[in-house]
């Protein structure tokens, strides 16, 4: 599946990975990520190469399907644990 641009940003946020960070893993220009999390075309190899960084940082994107539509899944190590006082 290509995940949409909206996902592609929301991984990166999830995973707490800067933007020229990511841009780096992915062999692209700063601006190309801009341009991605900004929802502006960018070509399909740029987008794939981004969505393929983020999916070895284990990021799993999930199609839509009749009820839902399409999400991310990130590893349970990613997710910051906080403490609630009661």
């Amino acid at each position: 599946m290509q995940a949409p641009y909206d996902l592609l940003r929301a991984a990166r946020v999830a995973l707490d990975i800067p933007a020229a960070e990511l841009a780096r893993r992915a062999g692209i220009s700063n601006r190309s990520l801009v341009r991605i999390e900004a929802c502006q075309p960018v070509t399909l190899e740029v987008s794939l190469r981004v969505q393929k960084a983020l999916e070895q940082a284990g990021v799993t994107f999930l199609p839509e399907n009749d009820t839902a539509g399409p999400g991310i899944r990130i590893p349970k190590d990613a997710v910051r644990k906080v403490g609630f006082q009661i």
